[in-house]
């Protein structure tokens, strides 16, 4: 099983220029935790990530204003993503190495085509038997110093 046979396909994306509040109502309506940042609506290439996390501790945490644009609260950089056609164990490697809940899955030219959440991965391990939902949640979430 590949990546794209379990990723939430044309998910929310936002951009660097829009605002924190743009990117909490994004994630509201859209009922996700994080949205891949991209350099621009069509052309779609990962840029970075934003999450819910970002929104509270580097925006509400520091008491900045909601029109605090993304660019200067996402993590950007070196962003963990998969491609379509790798493995969910490679996914899950990738995910456990960078302890990441939530992973864009990109093309050969870095535009955003979904996104793989680790309950994803999970439900699918289970449906198979491979492994243990809490398992999987387990080894993704474990702290780097555990290892």
């Amino acid at each position: 099983m590949k990546a794209r046979d379990i990723m939430t396909s044309a998910p929310a994306c936002i951009t660097p220029e829009s605002t924190s509040r743009q990117a909490a109502t994004l994630m509201e309506t859209n009922d996700c935790g994080s949205l891949p940042v991209v350099e621009s609506e069509q052309n779609k290439r990962l840029v970075g990530v934003v999450t819910d996390r970002d929104l509270a501790l580097r925006v509400l945490g520091r008491g900045l204003s909601s029109d605090t644009p993304v660019r200067e609260v996402m993590s950007g950089g070196d962003v963990a993503c998969v491609r379509e056609n790798d493995s969910l164990d490679e996914v899950e490697k990738l995910m456990s190495k960078r302890q990441v809940r939530r992973i864009p899955v990109v093309d050969e030219d870095n535009r955003v085509l979904g996104v793989i959440a680790q309950a994803d991965l999970a439900r699918e391990r289970k449906s198979v038997g491979e492994r243990d939902f809490g398992k999987v949640i387990e080894k993704i979430s474990e702290p780097a110093s555990v290892r």
